[in-house]
């Protein structure tokens, strides 16, 4: 679609049939007196006589294009573009030595720490089924036994992200180990404000932060109460999901009545502060007994935390004032060639 910057600049073409006017009678044909013309009266007009207002057109010409390149004219190029609103997640993992212990995964046994990995990078990258990975956030990864540690910072380069947490392991050495999560989950809040702040994601291209707490055990070092930590996560708008893995061990007991009572001896008094972290912060608490069900854990994130897209139309401008300005350059410099050559008017 074409457009003028400064369309106003096109009101001087009316101007055109007065400098018309004016070239015409400026180039006016030189008169002779003779005292008998009619032997000239059957002669017609020569090629020179016929195209003598070819100069004054090539003139005009030019005029007007160099008033259209004044105007400046434009081409609209309209585009769309498809603009993926992403999720910052920060994904806390508990890599204490109790981690070392054993739960169940599609029939067998092995270690949590193994177990949680294996579900991590299908959280990230997809499982081809149920799970289909965040390829629109930044994710990133942080461990904590007896002090926080940041393993991946907030990355889209989720292939790399998986490699390095492949490597995770459990705490080795007495000092270092314990469980911390109140200060890991205040330095992962921490640090999703810091990055909102100060590397510019108030531009909406991030649509909410979250951080996801896995952990098997209480909370018991570190300088942050866990319900402390998530009163700094709710004040900066981030979501908090915990996740406690334990083993499913319950009793039945007979009461006097006869009746059967289940007693669930996998539920630790820590499992009320992860709830409580949860719901301050509109995130969700789970328990995770085996693979599968946390599995299912990672899917219900995955569908309450969706990523957008959205469909976004681009306008860009096209100068083509070189158009016409290239025209009215040809123009005068024919006019100019032909008046001083074949058209040339002697006076």
């Amino acid at each position: 679609m074409l457009s003028f910057e400064y369309p106003f600049v096109l009101w001087l073409l009316c101007l055109l049939p007065i400098f018309g006017f004016a070239l015409r009678s400026s180039h006016g044909l030189s008169q002779h007196d003779f005292s008998n013309v009619s032997l000239l009266a059957g002669l017609g007009q020569s090629n020179r006589q016929k195209y003598s207002s070819l100069i004054e057109i090539l003139y005009l010409l030019a005029l007007a294009a160099i008033i259209i390149a004044c105007a400046q004219p434009f081409k609209k190029i309209q585009h769309y573009s498809e603009q993926a609103q992403g999720i910052a997640i920060s994904i806390v993992v508990d890599v204490s030595s109790s981690m070392d212990f054993d739960m169940q995964i599609n029939g067998n046994r092995k270690a949590r720490m193994d177990v949680a990995k294996k579900a991590l990078r299908e959280f990230v990258l997809g499982d081809g089924d149920k799970l289909t990975g965040r390829p629109n956030d930044l994710i990133s990864v942080i461990t904590f036994a007896r002090y926080p540690d940041t393993l991946v910072p907030l990355t889209s380069a989720h292939d790399a992200l998986v490699d390095m947490t492949n490597e995770m392991t459990t705490s080795s050495r007495p000092n270092e180990d314990g469980t911390a999560f109140g200060d890991a989950t205040a330095l992962a809040a921490a640090q999703l404000h810091h990055y909102e702040n100060s590397l510019g994601l108030e531009d909406n291209s991030i649509e909410s932060k979250v951080i996801i707490l896995l952990t098997d055990g209480e909370n018991n070092s570190g300088n942050y109460e866990p319900l402390s930590a998530a009163a700094m996560a709710k004040k900066w708008g981030i979501k908090i999901y915990t996740i406690s893995i334990a083993d499913n061990q319950s009793e039945t007991l007979i009461s006097n009545a006869g009746q059967q009572l289940t007693l669930d001896e996998s539920i630790m008094p820590t499992d009320w502060t992860l709830q409580a972290m949860a719901e301050s912060t509109g995130g969700i608490y789970q328990k995770a007994t085996d693979f599968q069900s946390l599995q299912s854990v990672y899917q219900a994130i995955n569908t309450l935390e969706t990523s957008s897209l959205q469909r976004v139309l681009f306008q860009d401008k096209q100068a083509i004032f070189h158009f016409p300005a290239l025209f009215a350059l040809c123009c005068f410099f024919i006019a100019n060639i032909l008046n001083a050559t074949w058209l040339r008017i002697q006076r």
